[in-house]
C-alpha cells in the first residue's frame, strides 16, 4: 500500500460534511471529498490553507488526465460537472476486475462519509464526466 492509500484509509469511517473538519495525524481537512482527497495527496490542510484543502477545481487544476490504463494507486478520478453539490472525486486503489469496469476506490461521501468500495467506472451509474487525474510532480 502507498502514502496515499495509507492516509485514504486513516479517514474510513469520518462522516461526511462540507462544512465540517476532521483532525488526525496528517492534519485538519475539511471532511467533505475534494477535502479528503487533499489530505490523501498530502497537500496543505488548515491552517495553511484555511479551506481545509482544495475543490475539485483545485485538484484538477494542479494534476494531469491520464488515460484509463494508466491508472495507477492513488491516483483520482474528478468530475467537473455542476457546481460544488454536483463535483465529486474518489481515490483511485486498483481494479476490481481483469475487464477494468470496476474498481476500488477511497472516497468521501454524502450518506456515508469515508468508505473503501467497489466502484463502476468510471463512477457508478455515471458514463461521463469523470476522468482519470495525477497529480503533476
Amino acid at each position: 500500500m502507498n502514502d496515499i492509500l495509507r492516509r485514504a484509509a486513516s479517514w474510513t469511517g469520518v462522516p461526511y460534511s462540507q462544512h465540517d473538519f476532521h483532525t488526525n495525524e496528517h492534519g485538519t481537512y475539511r471532511t467533505d471529498c475534494s477535502g479528503f482527497a487533499s489530505m490523501a495527496w498530502g497537500l496543505p490542510g488548515r491552517p495553511q490553507d484555511p479551506r481545509g484543502g482544495l475543490n475539485t477545481v483545485g485538484l484538477a487544476g494542479i494534476s494531469a488526465l491520464i488515460d484509463k490504463d494508466d491508472l495507477r494507486p492513488g491516483d483520482l478520478l474528478i468530475t467537473l460537472t455542476g457546481d460544488r453539490t454536483t463535483r465529486h472525486v474518489t481515490v483511485f486503489c486498483r481494479w476490481a476486475d481483469v475487464a477494468r469496469s470496476h474498481y476500488w476506490a477511497y472516497e468521501q461521501c454524502s450518506g456515508h462519509g469515508t468508505v473503501h468500495r467497489i466502484v463502476s467506472y468510471p463512477y457508478l451509474h455515471s458514463t461521463s464526466g469523470y476522468h482519470p487525474y495525477r497529480r503533476r510532480d
